[in-house]
């Protein structure tokens, strides 16, 4: 019997310096030695996201640690499809990475879901709102968060839009909206829009929508009904068919106004968001600090929206309605496209 025991008792020994010496990743990974292998996560192939990808990358790859060979970056991207976002997410757990970077709201519901152990340090960015995402942020605060979950807000300027749509038509009464009732950032943005349309006494009509496919049906039908302008928020499902939603407003010869500043080279008049090649940066030289010792239980949740404004010359758009651009606006805009 006794020949038994010591292997068995040996066994056991080694397996409990192997947890322990491997409790402090299993806690989070807030303790980073070595190689970073760090995924980034990206929901779909919206342009948005894309640019702060961008920046997230541009802000690693200035870390010494990556210009010494220590970081090894892998980037994924879901196109749109949640199936394969949990699938994704699920593997970039199992892949035991040190950090994870997850770019857009579905992107952070997803990861944090498949990372609800806090294997991995997560970080946000490119999410309107994080604290109704319900991945339990309850406020900015460092105590506010999971102890592996941090990252930054960027809420899209809704009402500075709204202000700025009726400085362009000081006529404006009724805004059309199509917006997907299954995602929490375009709740959060409607939510606001009704707010600003109440003060500037507008009245929003609005139109909801599941998926990609009942966009344009969904834009005509606001569109028929008087509405002076449509507004797009920020929206996983309707911004990347920004061009249905255009093209629908174009048949009832008005403008469509946005909080994403690229919808202007796609047609829409006034567009007021963020520059999310910052935001990204923002995120990237979050990361750095966590590779540099910073606990993400020491960081707080910020909303950063360094702002941008391009505006379509309402001339070009063969409008109805006295649709223009105020002198203050074209000293304001960061481009005009004529």
């Amino acid at each position: 019997m006794k020949q038994f025991l010591r292997p068995f008792l040996f066994l056991i020994g080694v397996c409990a310096i192997l947890l322990l010496s491997d409790l402090q990743n299993r806690k989070g990974g807030h303790h980073i030695a070595g190689k970073t292998r760090i995924a980034i996560f990206r929901f779909n192939s919206n342009q948005i996201l894309e640019v702060a990808e961008n920046g997230v990358l541009d802000k690693l790859k200035q870390s010494k640690e990556y210009k010494n060979g220590n970081v090894e970056i892998r980037r994924y991207n879901a196109e749109g499809d949640m199936a394969v976002a949990n699938t994704i997410a699920s593997n970039i757990v199992s892949e035991k990475f040190n950090i994870v970077i997850s770019i857009s709201t579905p992107g952070l519901q997803v990861m944090a879901n498949a990372n609800k152990n806090g294997g991995i340090v997560h970080v946000f960015c490119a999410v309107t709102d994080p604290m109704s995402a319900g991945v339990g942020i309850t406020g900015p605060a460092v105590n506010q968060h999971p102890d592996h979950l941090v990252g930054i807000g960027t809420f899209q300027p809704v009402e500075d839009v709204f202000r700025i749509a009726r400085k362009m038509n000081p006529e404006l009464k009724k805004v059309g909206v199509v917006w997907c009732v299954g995602e929490s950032c375009s709740v959060a943005c409607v939510k606001k829009a009704r707010i600003i349309c109440k003060e500037l006494d507008i009245k929003l009509v609005e139109v909801s929508v599941e998926n990609v496919s009942q966009v344009y049906e969904a834009a005509l039908a606001v569109s028929s009904q008087a509405v002076d302008a449509l507004w797009v928020g920020g929206d996983n499902i309707v911004e990347p068919a920004i061009e249905m939603v255009i093209a629908a407003a174009n048949k009832n010869h008005i403008p469509v106004f946005t909080n994403n500043p690229n919808h202007a080279f796609k047609g829409a008049m006034a567009n007021l968001g963020a520059n999310y090649f910052q935001v990204g940066q923002t995120a990237g030289e979050m990361v750095n600090s966590i590779m540099n010792g910073l606990k993400p239980s020491q960081i707080e949740i910020k909303n950063i929206v360094p702002q941008k404004l391009y505006i379509t010359d309402p001339a070009k758009l063969k409008l109805a309605g006295q649709w223009a651009i105020p002198s203050d606006l074209k000293a304001k805009a960061d481009s005009i496209i004529r």
